[in-house]
Order: C-alpha cells, then structure tokens, then sequence
C-alpha cells in the first residue's frame, strides 16, 4: 500500500536522538534552543520558541493580542478544527471566510468584506504549500498571524514565509514538511512580540499571572533540527514528483496545481479537483494500492459553528471535489510512475461516467 503521506526520516535522526540521549538532558534545553534560532535564521525572522504541538503555538501566538470575547478572529472557512481551537483558547471569536477556489488560499475579498471594528487578527494560511499573498493582507492594517503548518521554506516574492506577518506558526507533526512527531513553533518578526512569546511561555514573573507549560523535548528538537538540514533537499524532491504528476494529468479533466501555478510553490499536498463523487473515486484508488484522501474536513468547523458550508461556495465546492495524491520525498520512482499510471486510468473512468 503507498501511503497518503509518509515523514521522511533516517540515520541523521537516529543519531541525534541517541546523541540526546546521551547527555541525559531530554527536557526542554540546548537542543530546543538551537532549533529555535536554526529555524529563525532560515526563514529570516527576530527569533521564536518552540511549543508541545502546532495548536498550542498558534494559541500562544493568539495570546500575544490580548484578546476578549468582543474581539474577532478572522479565519478560513476551509482548514483543519486546530485552527478554529485556537482561537476558542483565546476567548475570541472566530469569523470564518471563504477561500479561493483555486489555491486553497484565504480569500482576500472575502477577508475585506467581514472586517469590522471588532477584527484584532487574521490567520494567513499558506495553504499545502502554496503563498498566500500576505502583503495584501498585511495592507489592510490588522495584525496578522501566517499560519506555515504546510509552507516551512515555501517562498512569496523572494522572501520566506513566515517572515511577513506579525507573528508566524510552524508545525512539526508527522505528517508536516519536516516532523518532530508533534510540535510546533512560533517565529516573531518584531523583539516586542519575541519578548510576548517568552513572557507567556517561560516567565515567572507576575507581570503575567498564567504561564503556559507548553514545552518542546530536546529529543523532538534534535529530530527537527536533522530534518531542517535536510529540508531544501526535500523540496526539491517533492517539486519533481509534482513535475511528474502535471505532466501525466495534463490532457485529463482534472484542475491541479499546475493550472493555477503560484511562485514558490513546495507540494506539501497535491491537489486535484475531479469534479464531485470523491469518495467512490478514493475506495478505487484504495484497492489499488494507493492512498488518496481530503487532507482537510472542515465538516467539524461548520458544525460546531452552526453555519453551512453553502454560505462558503467555494469552500463547499472543494469539500466535495478536492482530493490530495500522495507526494513525499521517500516515494520511490517506481512508485510514482505507477500512482502516475493507476491515476490516470481511474481519472479517466470516472470522468467518462461521471454525467
């Protein structure tokens, strides 16, 4: 069976987790330290500090704002339940917006017609690895968070994500870019919000009343800092395996990334759009070895918020049309020409039956 997605791991790992080890400092310490400031050097930002999980970042990013229950949180209306916890942590209220139909990406139109007075922040996902373009966001005056759950080394007009928005999230867990396990990690791009961050997570000083316990291992550090050596080579890998797949779906009637091509691109999902009946063309692929799956169910988030997706046409529409093919760099070519070749045959079984 080729797995829906995969870490990528091997002996530089191993070998930084048994070097931890060996120091008996496997708490928070010197490896979580150096990671902090490896990733922050990477992507150009002031500094940032590591966290148990993404979530968690993205909460102790939102607490940096001051937030109230009369203050509103702008989000997608198409993203995973840990975006819309978040912002339930922070007392706030989540208003959701829709996203564009071709990049996955926040809808900025959408964005400008639900600003109110009462909007304090907007989360910027860059979604699958595709850039949002967050200096339009960053125009209309608001803080701004980038969420690079899916986008570490992805690039937006020659700078890194993550280095735009007041405050970006990053997210180690398995299934992410580069893995941890689980984590996840804030970078700041102003020593005023950097100086927040630390405050909220480690201070004990009564200047701040709740300290959050949301600590990274050095045995998790050391896995990320491995993985983030390795991390350009990881998406070269993944933009060829993407090349492949444009060039094998090109002739079929499908909408892929390729056909709506955004500059620094990095495939953390490859995304295609078959025009409805999803689930039985997932159970196809299944039996023939291949996992394809909705790398975001948002069914939760409307549900919990009492709104239907119809009120977010385009979100709707992905929900029922969007399915992600494996990609990862430990996808062997053999196995690549042969999803290349099942999908291609099942594509176009589908759309000859489809009405």
């Amino acid at each position: 069976m080729i797995e829906h997605s995969k870490p990528t791991l091997g002996l530089e790992e191993k070998k930084a987790v048994l070097d931890t080890l060996d120091t008996n400092y496997i708490a928070e310490g010197p490896q979580v330290r150096s990671f902090e400031d490896e990733v922050a050097a990477y992507i150009g930002s002031v500094g940032g500090v590591a966290t148990s999980t993404g979530t968690l970042g993205l909460h102790l990013a939102l607490l940096c704002f001051d937030l109230t229950r009369k203050d509103e949180v702008l989000i997608p209306s198409y993203t995973c339940r840990s975006v819309l916890n978040a912002v339930l942590y922070s007392g706030a209220r989540p208003v959701l917006c829709d996203v564009n139909k071709d990049d996955y990406n926040l809808s900025l139109t959408e964005v400008k017609n639900k600003i109110t007075s009462k909007t304090k922040v907007i989360i910027v996902p860059h979604m699958f690895g595709c850039p949002a373009p967050v200096d339009r966001f960053k125009e209309l005056g608001i803080p701004i968070i980038e969420d690079c759950a899916h986008a570490i080394g992805a690039e937006y007009q020659g700078r890194k994500v993550g280095c735009w928005g007041d405050l970006a999230l990053f997210s180690f867990e398995g299934t992410k870019y580069i893995v941890t396990g689980e984590g996840g990690m804030v970078q700041a791009n102003s020593q005023v919000m950097l100086d927040k961050l630390r405050k909220l997570k480690e201070s004990d000083s009564f200047d701040f009343l709740t300290k959050y316990t949301y600590r990274m291992t050095d045995l998790q550090a050391a896995v990320g800092r491995a993985q983030l050596r390795k991390l350009d080579g990881f998406i070269e890998k993944r933009r060829s395996i993407a090349e492949i797949y444009n060039k094998a779906f090109r002739t079929l009637p499908v909408t892929g990334p390729e056909d709506n091509l955004k500059e620094g691109h990095i495939y953390q999902r490859y995304m295609i759009q078959i025009g409805g009946g999803i689930q039985a063309f997932m159970e196809k692929c299944y039996k023939k070895g291949i996992k394809v799956k909705q790398p975001v169910k948002p069914y939760a988030l409307h549900s919990y918020l009492r709104v239907s997706a119809r009120r977010y046409p385009h979100t709707e529409y992905i929900m029922h049309s969007a399915v992600s093919v494996p990609i990862y760099p430990s996808l062997t070519a053999e196995q690549t020409v042969y999803i290349t070749e099942t999908l291609r045959e099942l594509l176009t079984e589908h759309h000859a039956k489809s009405p």
